[in-house]
């Protein structure tokens, strides 16, 4: 009997092992990546580092020499503020009501600020500095202040090689003192195979986050960070014109694309990139793609449907565009102060946050209108993934991303 039960235990630990590891690569498979520790750096670059962070804390580079960059990204509140918008010179909001993203893992970005402007970390760390309702400092103000200074003076000799110091060599030192922000937790040693570095609920939670198509926009290592995409989709109950079947056979093959772009494939340019995702699934779905996973109707429908639902009270525009003021306010699921609709053209595309530290920063969204995680995961599945979650699956969701924020402090 002894036997027999030894023998059905160790066929179950081999069977949950073997679930976990084929977890683990189905994850791998779909874009998602560990954070790997960081080699060692040069000299000249530790010396960046370092007064890159004396500059990040350093509140005479704003204008009243009452804010830094620290000011706004805190690392109690996962690189943010805590607050609903930023708050800068002389107490004043984002002109947008815009939330403070995140400064953890950005270094795993391709897109900065929420409408995507930047390219680069160097490149977004200019921005605050001069931006007159954040910093409100000037490139030759922030020079002359460090110059004046005999510690920077020998700081950016030791960081560059010579005594000249820049606005340039400033944001390229911030960027690099920010490329040290990172944060490593279970969920990376899981992606490595510590395959009990993660609960059975996180698990869960991980397998969910994939199926429902989260990793279509929250890939890479910063899960996030990585692309430009409309938000919301699905907000419109009109706007979503094909079925269930259709949307999820597009949506599988679009993931496996991208996994197999990721692990396979070296694009020069957006060119190849696009042909690419043509030829893999074919002109009618990447058009349903481009749409969001929406499908038009046939003209004489189209004129029915508006004509009996009163559509024509906001759509005002010609091709039954909406008025730009009318968007503002019914585009998406929560209030959307401010007014920001994300990048000009073609609208209402947002760079997709990074989801490495979500738990810690509260509240979400562009203009922080949401105040609870389980509340901003609900928004996402129902209007970015066309989909729903039982009370379960939200705790399980909630736990992946618990544990993704995880520090590493060894196994379990």
């Amino acid at each position: 009997m002894n036997s027999l039960k030894f023998l059905l235990v160790t066929l179950w630990l081999t069977s949950a092992v073997h679930a976990d590891e084929a977890l683990r690569q189905k994850a791998l498979q779909h874009g998602l990546k560990p954070l790997v520790e960081q080699g060692d750096r040069t000299k000249m670059g530790e010396a960046r580092i370092v007064l890159g962070k004396k500059l990040f804390f350093d509140k005479n580079l704003s204008l009243n020499r009452d804010i830094s960059c620290a000011s706004c990204h805190d690392t109690v509140h996962g690189g943010a503020d805590g607050r609903s918008t930023a708050i800068g010179d002389r107490g004043q909001k984002n002109p947008s009501h815009l939330n403070t993203p995140t400064v953890l893992n950005t270094v795993f970005s391709k897109h900065y600020f929420w409408d995507g402007r930047s390219s680069t970390l160097q490149d977004q760390a200019k921005g605050p500095l001069q931006a007159p309702f954040e910093m409100a400092s000037s490139p030759a103000l922030i020079e002359k202040r460090l110059k004046s200074d005999r510690k920077y003076e020998k700081l950016f000799f030791q960081a560059f090689g010579d005594h000249n110091i820049t606005f340039e060599r400033t944001a390229e030192a911030i960027s690099a003192y920010e490329h040290t922000l990172t944060t490593r937790g279970r969920y990376d040693r899981f992606l490595e195979g510590d395959l009990l570095a993660l609960s059975e609920d996180e698990q869960a939670g991980l397998n969910l986050f994939i199926d429902k198509g989260c990793i279509g926009c929250h890939n890479g290592i910063g899960l996030g960070g990585q692309e430009m995409r409309k938000f919301p989709l699905l907000h419109h109950p009109i706007w979503s014109m094909t079925d269930h079947k259709t949307i999820n056979k597009v949506r599988t093959a679009y993931l496996a694309f991208l996994a197999e772009e990721g692990r396979k494939q070296n694009f020069s340019n957006d060119i190849e990139r696009y042909a690419y995702l043509m030829k893999s699934l074919g002109e009618k779905e990447v058009e349903l793609l481009s749409e969001g996973y929406f499908q038009a109707y046939k003209a004489p429908d189209s004129y029915r449907i508006m004509s009996s639902k009163g559509c024509y009270i906001c759509h005002t525009e010609p091709n039954f565009g909406v008025d730009k003021q009318i968007l503002k306010e019914k585009a998406f699921a929560f209030k959307n102060t401010g007014g920001f609709l994300g990048k000009e053209k073609p609208g209402r595309y947002f760079r997709a946050p990074l989801l490495r530290n979500v738990v810690r920063t509260a509240p979400y969204f562009h203009n922080g209108s949401v105040k609870t995680l389980e509340e901003a995961v609900q928004i996402m599945v129902t209007y970015q993934s066309r989909s729903k979650v039982t009370e379960k699956q939200l705790t399980q969701l909630i736990a992946f991303l618990k544990a993704v924020d995880a520090p590493d402090k060894g196994s379990r």
